[in-house]
């Protein structure tokens, strides 16, 4: 058994294979793995056959686990729990690195107990239709969005939120900063944080999102439960699509003040 990074064939297999289990994808997320964090992704080989897949990107003192998937033919033989380890013991093997994220669908969160993973949060996705009637303009205002984003995770988070930019348009109020990142099947709103101790979410950035949203075109994005978005975001036509606990294993209780939505969906925070 191997586990490498991965070459272009590797990544349309993962592709394909997330497809298969109705993953979405952002445009943002691949470019990512397919260039700079290239190195965060890995791939298992064993007899010759590719098993599966996962990621272990790191920021300044925490790190987040995503990505794992196995081949759908050759479940239930350990790869999954082979590649966690592996992606856990990259993680802790670096000095510095204080707590661990990951987001675990209900059967996949016995197995990160087991390792000492707590439940933080739950991650709620949601979608909507574009209305496509204002676009935002796009600006390079992004220091306070990351400085509010930093408040918010206790770390700086510059090194994912910088290229997400590129292709996005960054929606403010008085205490709210979010991304609103583009893409060909869908869009997706995230990061959404707000400044103080509290969650206190502005509806007016999600209104502004569905509005820029192309008349349409998918909007996605992943709320935390302890926004208490869910009533305005039923009011403003948005759909409730599933959930995952967002789960940390970290010496002491990581201070998360005031995340409402994540990055990505699911494997980069």
């Amino acid at each position: 058994m191997t586990i490498t990074s991965p070459d272009t064939n590797d990544w349309e297999t993962f592709c394909a294979w997330a497809a298969a289990e109705n993953w979405k994808l952002s445009f943002q997320e691949q470019h990512l793995f397919l260039n700079q964090w290239r190195p965060y992704f890995y791939v298992m080989w064993k007899d010759g056959l590719r098993c599966g897949f996962v990621s272990a990107v790191r920021y300044k003192t925490s790190g987040w686990i995503g990505n794992l998937l196995v081949d759908p033919q050759q479940r239930h033989r350990g790869h999954g729990r082979t590649l966690f380890r592996f992606a856990l013991d990259k993680l802790q093997g670096q000095p510095g690195v204080r707590r661990i994220w990951l987001t675990a669908s209900s059967q996949g969160a016995p197995l990160y107990r087991q390792y000492g993973f707590a439940v933080i949060d739950t991650v709620h996705r949601w979608s909507a239709s574009g209305c496509g009637d204002r676009r935002p303009v796009k600006h390079s205002a992004l220091k306070e969005l990351i400085d509010i984003d930093t408040h918010s995770w206790g770390e700086s988070r510059a090194s994912l939120i910088n290229p997400l930019a590129i292709d996005s348009y960054s929606l403010f109020t008085a205490d709210n900063a979010a991304l609103l990142q583009t893409g060909v099947h869908f869009w997706q709103l995230g990061p959404w944080s707000t400044r103080g101790n509290s969650v206190q979410a502005d509806p007016t950035i999600l209104r502004q999102s569905l509005a820029a949203t192309p008349k349409g075109k998918p909007l996605l994005m992943d709320i935390l439960a302890s926004a208490q978005l869910s009533l305005s975001l039923q009011h403003n036509g948005c759909s409730y699509q599933g959930s995952n606990a967002l789960m940390c294993l970290s010496a002491a209780p990581p201070s998360m003040r005031g995340v409402i939505a994540l990055a990505s969906l699911g494997s980069i925070g």
